[in-house]
């Protein structure tokens, strides 16, 4: 059996679960560690960690999953035991929000100009707050009805 997850995201990245949910379901499934990764953001953690304190037998380790840019590929570095409260941190993660936020708008631009009409505002609705990634976009799609999702 599973006990251990070092590689969690929340709505507050490309994850389908609020902090809460993710937790509650993790628990439920007898996980003992799980570490909340979510993209470029620590939002999401104060959430996990307060409803961690309704599972005693559950621990979260801060974590992140920072974007990098590398020439010709994309590399995502996990970091653990994160400082939530360093505000030079806060401050870089806020730099690496505002590049997923530019490379959004630009692919809902190329969307657009490809004749799949979405609106950067419903995009930014659906993250909700969060870093916005990839799967913000698929659901504008899925919305707008231009793919068939189960």
């Amino acid at each position: 059996m599973i006990e251990v997850d070092l590689h969690l995201h929340t709505t507050f990245s490309d994850g389908t679960l609020t902090p809460t949910e993710l937790v509650n379901l993790c628990a439920s499934k007898g996980l003992k560690v799980i570490a909340v990764s979510d993209h470029d953001s620590t939002e999401g953690l104060p959430e996990a960690m307060a409803a961690a304190e309704a599972h005693p037998g559950l621990t979260i380790i801060p974590a992140i999953e920072l974007s990098t840019d590398v020439p010709g590929s994309e590399i995502h570095m996990l970091g653990y035991f994160v400082d939530t409260a360093d505000q030079d941190f806060q401050k870089t993660l806020e730099e690496f929000r505002k590049g997923r936020l530019n490379r959004g708008e630009l692919m809902v631009e190329k969307l657009n100009n490809l004749g799949l009409n979405i609106s950067w505002e419903r995009v930014q609705e659906i993250s909700d707050g969060g870093a916005i990634g990839r799967p913000h976009i698929a659901q504008a799609l899925v919305e707008a009805g231009y793919i068939e999702f189960p």
